[in-house]
């Protein structure tokens, strides 16, 4: 509970409710109360009139390889967790992608602990994905593009029976506030202070995940199936701050090597810290 309520101050007008985007303060016994899903953020303290909110005696942890150790410790994760990081130019130290590749392919290396971070722009991606991920599209002639769509897109045996399903189909999902350059693509104990991250799970650890997620808030963790993985993971997590999972699609899948049991879950990275620290106040600590 980083943030802390002055209630000889407080009125209890829920301002601070309606504007913390983690959803992390609530009504509590007649109360406001900020919960473990603060982040620090301090958003909240604009629209106290009362100067009720300060910061309290406890920081938020948001040290990347104390998260990603914490994670895989309590769920007990077989694979690496990949962290994603929106920025307009590559950081210093950090390798230009140069592709053709796929967004789910790099995310699958690092699942299997393969490589280093890299810089991942529309430019070096092999599909139309790239979009879904708020780096642009990949620049084709008119031509190029509908062999593409027919090829592996539009029709039997393929994703859409045709251009309009494609379309509302896509319609479906949150757009993003802004479109990067690109993204650092790296493990999560190599990348710092990352928008969000994505790793695999199997059905009871993402039973623990949600668990922990709504203890505190009743926050529930919504999952999507029926587009691209790409689209089903990040545009959610990135437009309005919430978790997702998904089952991803057929190319996903293959390109993130995910076996049958597993889906993939991804989370804002500012929503993380409370996560953890829910993990040892749930049903799945008493076992």
């Amino acid at each position: 509970m980083p943030f802390a309520i002055d209630y000889s101050l407080c009125v209890g007008c829920g301002s601070c409710i309606g504007n913390c985007p983690n959803r992390a303060i609530i009504r509590r016994g007649g109360q406001v109360a900020v919960t473990n899903m603060c982040c620090d953020c301090g958003i909240c303290t604009q629209y106290c009139t009362m100067s009720a909110l300060s910061r309290g005696p406890v920081k938020t942890e948001l040290n990347n390889k104390k998260i990603d150790k914490a994670l895989k410790q309590k769920l007990g994760l077989q694979k690496h967790i990949a962290a994603m990081k929106f920025a307009d130019s590559a950081p210093q130290g950090v390798t230009v992608e140069q592709g053709p590749h796929f967004w789910c392919g790099i995310c699958g290396d690092i699942f299997d602990g393969e490589g280093q971070p890299v810089f991942f722009t529309a430019k070096a991606s092999s599909c139309g994905g790239c979009a879904n991920i708020g780096i642009g599209a990949v620049k084709a002639t008119r031509e190029e593009f509908e062999t593409a769509l027919n090829a592996q897109v539009i029709g039997e045996g393929n994703l859409y029976a045709d251009k309009e399903v494609m379309a509302i189909n896509r319609s479906l999902f949150p757009r993003y506030p802004k479109v990067s350059g690109g993204m650092v693509l790296g493990s999560l104990d190599q990348v710092r202070m990352p928008d969000a991250i994505i790793f695999p799970v199997n059905g009871r650890q993402l039973c623990m995940i949600s668990t922990a997620f709504a203890f505190d808030t009743g926050e529930i963790i919504i999952g999507y199936a029926g587009k691209s993985t790409c689209l089903m993971t990040v545009s959610a997590p990135i437009a309005e701050n919430r978790p997702v999972f998904s089952a991803g699609d057929h190319g996903g899948r293959m390109f993130m090597r995910l076996q049958d049991e597993e889906i993939v879950v991804c989370f804002p990275y500012r929503l993380v810290p409370g996560l953890v620290k829910n993990f040892d106040r749930t049903t799945f600590a008493q076992e």
